[in-house]
């Protein structure tokens, strides 16, 4: 995904408006892969040793609101900023407007935690106005497929500033999508089938997590089966990172 991404983000004035949101759909899974990819790795190093470590991922794009979307993702640096930050400045045990407050710095000191960049402030700026807005206008019940696609979008509105390597190159690709639909760029940077891989991963995920959330866990299942079966399955998942990871 991210030979895709680099290869839009990175020449932004030779692509249009569907690029870019193909392109932000594949990034929001390049981070998802990459962060809760490595919070496993880190999870199952530390279980050889007989450690158990937190989950930092809970299947955060099936979410159903973005105060949801928060408890799901980078569990372990939300519970920090909410005891060290949140907690401290009043929480939500304070008047209303400054629990808007709260939320809001939270975010912003979030975002910069990430990098010193008017991108990342940005990115943090928009999930607490997004918090504020659903605590003024949204109920906290809400389910369905319908609100799990509106989070997505919304989560993924924020990865623009997340990702482009400057405010005016965000602010470009926004324009460009609600002006220029245009034509969607099917290479992939060096490889013309990363798209393909991509895609094909992302589906693989997709109804992995949909099982994991909707039904029983797959792990769990899988753990029951046979030695022999459990080694097969993983020395294919060895040939297929030793294949794609080239």
């Amino acid at each position: 995904a991210a030979l895709y991404v680099d290869a839009v983000y990175n020449n932004i004035d030779k692509h249009e408006g569907l690029t870019f949101i193909v392109a932000t759909m594949f990034f929001a899974f390049q981070i998802y892969g990459d962060f809760a990819g490595y919070s496993l790795i880190a999870i199952g190093t530390a279980k050889l040793f007989g450690f158990k470590l937190m989950e930092n991922f809970n299947r955060p794009y099936f979410s159903r609101s973005i105060s949801e979307f928060w408890t799901r993702w980078h569990i372990s640096l939300s519970t920090w900023f909410r005891d060290y930050l949140y907690i401290p400045l009043g929480g939500n045990r304070v008047t209303k407007s400054r629990w808007f407050f709260n939320l809001f710095i939270t975010f912003v000191i979030s975002g910069l935690w990430h990098g010193a960049n008017w991108t990342f402030v940005v990115w943090g700026a928009l999930n607490g106005i997004y918090l504020i807005i659903e605590v003024l206008f949204f109920k906290k019940n809400r389910s369905g497929l319908l609100n799990i696609s509106i989070t997505f979008i919304l989560v993924n509105f924020t990865w623009i500033f997340f990702r482009a390597n400057n405010i005016s190159d965000a602010l470009y690709i926004i324009q460009t999508i609600f002006t220029n639909p245009g034509k969607l760029y099917t290479g992939g940077g060096a490889d013309v089938t990363a798209p393909i891989y991509a895609l094909f991963g992302i589906f693989i995920l997709l109804i992995v997590e949909f099982k994991n959330e909707f039904f029983n866990s797959s792990l769990k299942r899988f753990q029951i089966r046979s030695e022999l079966v459990q080694m097969l399955v993983y020395s294919l998942l060895i040939l297929i990172i030793l294949y794609l990871g080239v």
